[in-house]
Parts: structure tokens; sequence; C-alpha cells
């Protein structure tokens, strides 16, 4: 599906909040069965959005109204995993982080 718009898309989570021509589009292999979604191209968090043809209407938030926790939820920052060796294994809290796929997938 191609989108056509003449204004930027603002991604709806607070803490990110970027502009972005068009959604990224996941797929979660990590599920089965597989699940598909929009998502901000910057933060990945997961959107839902409102077309009428292939004009995007309006953008929401699916998940939670913020990306970025407070840093007393979180141990680390925002893209951690991301930044850590291929070899390394992930830090326990953060396996039941709600932000796990999110925070190992952020484009620098």
């Amino acid at each position: 599906m191609k989108f056509h718009s003449n204004e930027k898309l603002k991604c709806p989570y607070k803490g990110c909040e970027k502009h972005f021509d068009k959604p990224a589009l996941l797929t979660d292999t990590t599920s089965f069965p597989r699940t598909t979604y929009y998502a901000c191209p910057y933060c990945m968090s997961k959107i839902d959005i409102l077309v009428d043809g292939d004009k995007i209407i309006d953008i929401k938030p699916t998940d939670y109204p913020m990306v970025f926790d407070s840093p007393a939820k979180c141990a680390h920052y925002f893209g951690f995993l991301n930044s850590l060796p291929k070899d390394t294994s992930f830090p326990d809290e953060c396996l039941v982080c709600p932000k796990v796929l999110q925070c190992s997938m952020r484009k620098r």
C-alpha cells in the first residue's frame, strides 16, 4: 500500500513526536502467528493509521501514551539494547520490559 500525503506525519507518542514521510512496516517474528503492523520509523512504536483512499488522515498510538519511561523504571536508556555487541546477552530487567522490541531496533 502506498501512502500519499502533502504534510509530514508526526509520531503520536510523547518522548518521540518526530516527523516522517511514511510509517515503517514491522513484522514481529517472536510471536506465532507472526504479526505485521505499522510503526513510527524512529521509535518503532506501533501505531494505528486511519486512511481515506491513499491518504493518511490520522495516526493514533496503540500501546502506551509515552515511548520513553522515566529513569526510575529503566536502568538504562531507550536504544540501549541496540548498542550492545551482538554476542552480549540482554540484561534480565530488559527481558520483561514492554518496549524490548522497540529498544533493540531503534535507528540512530
